[in-house]
């Protein structure tokens, strides 16, 4: 039950709403939910590239063979297995900011030059962008404005929808055809492992949406057993039970892969990528580069250039699964 309100104010009291001296409440921080997570970018390595056509060559094996050589056998020379030579192009991605005199001279919230700041915030929208270029199935073209291929078009592993579904390539040069959206299992999952592991290696990491990241768990603990519990109920001393409903790791019979869900790659895939053969190529000098361009009056103008491009340094080393109803 509510009490009454009291009577109102007396005549001719002086208050806050009509005042003119109070002080605007405002926090001296700013905040930030827009997250800066780059799970591909942060996994491959870095190795410079020295020209805006970067290449790279691949060497393979002859399959194996039953190999019975004759007692004192005359040697014939073999056929040689050549290399393959690939390539990726240098793309260039800039994030730009102008800020006037004035607003770099004001007593701004944060306390900060608004310039600088801006500069701090372009840098990671580089970065967002950089992920998305990685994981995107976009092809390299030459011509200005130059974009480079994403890790997708370099997978043959992997699998593409029913129907009209094929696979790239794998030399960067195209990204395959789509195929009928079709839900996850695990037996593409397990498939497409499988295929890196014959090729010679070892997939460690799963790049994936949100969305499939849920289902995946969905999948996972389904098929293995009904929720865990982190704790035994009749453990001693006792402890709190945890119902776990989430999957991070997933220890398949071609290795152990970490599962991250990335907020920028392409919805309705997943990059099954092998860590030791992703590399980052940033052109020399051109790795998130700060700029100040000139000034054109009262102003400051500048922003953030990463000129660079990705390099799968054995395309076989990674896996796509595509055209996905998640």
């Amino acid at each position: 039950m509510a009490l009454a309100p009291q009577g109102a104010a007396p005549a001719n009291t002086y208050m806050e709403t009509a005042a003119v001296g109070v002080k605007e409440d405002l926090a001296d921080i700013i905040y930030r939910i827009d997250p800066a997570e780059t799970p591909t970018v942060e996994a491959a390595s870095s190795n410079n590239a020295t020209q805006v056509l970067h290449e790279w060559v691949v060497q393979e094996l002859n399959p194996a063979a039953d190999n019975a050589q004759p007692e004192g056998f005359t040697a014939a020379a073999q056929a040689v297995l050549k290399p393959i030579r690939l390539n990726n192009v240098c793309q260039i991605l800039a994030r730009t900011v102008g800020v006037s005199n004035t607003l770099r001279a004001a007593d701004v919230v944060g306390g900060q030059d608004e310039y600088n700041r801006q500069i701090v915030l372009r840098g990671l929208e580089v970065k967002r962008d950089l992920e998305l270029a990685f994981t995107s199935p976009l092809v390299r073209t030459i011509t200005d404005p130059r974009h480079m291929s994403g890790l997708p078009c370099y997978c043959v592993n992997g699998s593409r929808g029913a129907g009209t579904g094929v696979m790239p390539v794998g030399d960067g040069s195209n990204a395959g055809t789509a195929g009928t959206l079709r839900d996850l299992t695990l037996a593409m999952v397990n498939a497409a492992l499988n295929q890196v592991w014959t090729a010679g290696a070892q997939a460690n990491l799963a790049i994936m949406s949100a969305n499939i990241k849920d289902y995946f768990s969905t999948l996972v603990t389904a098929a293995a057993a009904p929720i865990t519990l982190e704790n035994i109920y009749n453990t001693s001393p006792r402890a709190e039970i945890t119902a776990v409903g989430a999957v991070d790791v997933y220890r398949s019979n071609f290795g152990t892969i970490d599962l991250a869900p990335d907020r920028f790659c392409p919805a309705h895939q997943i990059l099954f990528i092998t860590r030791d053969h992703l590399e980052r190529s940033p052109l020399t000098g051109r790795d998130m580069v700060n700029e100040d361009y000139a000034r054109t009056g009262d102003n400051q103008q500048g922003g953030v250039v990463y000129e660079g491009t990705l390099t799968p340094t054995a395309p076989k080393a990674n896996a796509w699964v595509a055209d996905l109803n998640q």
